[in-house]
């Protein structure tokens, strides 16, 4: 094992990912802000890695719409050109599952048995990999403790129902809310016009691919499921239980104690006569027996995560 303090003032911690990246055959990358200009500095690497068949995986923080649209729409189309792409984002806080600010710096690359990770002050920005006054620490391992750690951290992130994968549709509205955020954060907070189309593409992130299926879909599935022994309507029981055996198979994160108060909420804020804001109209309740539901013409085509 081999542990490093750097500080970008003696050796930017920008070369080191450069090196790592060349030669990964698989690499994870979790940060707060993504930038153009970070890009740039690790886009030869990075498609030399994709080119020998490395998988590469980056989710970006969009809190505060400090990243860039041109991040963006450079990892939507370097998906399409190599299918060993994964890129996410991860939804603002006040929208997100867990309402937390994300906001970690962390870097997992793999070669055989040679694992490195980097974690400490370093987004991927030209200014976090090259020039800031950042301070990371690599560890380098056969038998990774330390990665192992990091990783796991970083899959507490990525399988949470807050991490969402943009595409055009997505981007275009993202790009308009942050040239306003750019110009006059203050202002745009108060813009009502501005504020709607936040609103509609918070909204999309419900319906983008994930990592893992959101509650409502598997609400939907289990449903869907269930109809097919001829029950139009299901009761809320059964649907409790499917839920509970699914979440514990697939060590979703779900608090168990309180799962099912969960459930309720998420029938009732998309049944089809809801008042809420973010109704979607996915479920029916039945008139004539209690605690059973069906779906609604919306929530049999539903095809969101």
């Amino acid at each position: 094992m081999a542990i490093q303090l750097l500080s970008n003032l003696n050796y930017p911690i920008g070369n080191i990912i450069n090196l790592e990246l060349q030669n990964a055959e698989k690499v994870q990358i979790a940060v707060a802000f993504l930038k153009y200009t970070g890009i740039k500095v690790i886009e030869k690497s990075l498609i030399q890695c994709l080119s020998k068949g490395g998988e590469f995986e980056i989710i970006a923080g969009l809190d505060f719409k400090t990243t860039d649209p041109e991040s963006i729409h450079y990892f939507i189309n370097l998906k399409k050109e190599y299918s060993n792409t994964k890129f996410y984002c991860f939804g603002d806080k006040g929208k997100n599952k867990t309402d937390v600010v994300f906001h970690p710096k962390i870097y997992l690359f793999e070669r055989g048995i040679e694992k490195t990770g980097i974690v400490g002050s370093t987004n991927l920005t030209g200014g976090g990999l090259l020039s800031n006054f950042e301070v990371n620490t690599i560890f380098r391992e056969k038998n990774p403790i330390y990665f192992s750690q990091l990783q796991a951290i970083y899959n507490s992130v990525k399988f949470t129902n807050s991490v969402f994968s943009p595409d055009e549709e997505y981007l275009f509205g993202y790009s308009e809310v942050y040239k306003k955020y750019l110009d006059n954060e203050t202002k745009s907070i108060k813009d009502k016009g501005l504020q709607k189309i936040v609103k509609e593409i918070q909204k999309k992130e419900e319906s983008l691919p994930g990592t893992v299926p959101s509650l409502k879909s598997l609400i939907i599935e289990i449903i869907k499921d269930k109809q097919k022994e001829s029950n139009e309507f299901v009761n809320l029981r059964y649907i409790y239980e499917e839920l509970e055996k699914i979440i514990v198979e697939k060590k979703y994160s779900y608090k168990i104690d309180t799962f099912r108060n969960t459930i309720r909420g998420e029938l009732n804020k998309h049944e089809n006569n809801s008042n809420h804001p973010d109704n979607m109209h996915l479920f029916i309740r039945s008139s004539e027996k209690k605690g059973y539901y069906s779906l609604t013409t919306k929530g049999k085509n539903y095809l969101g995560r």
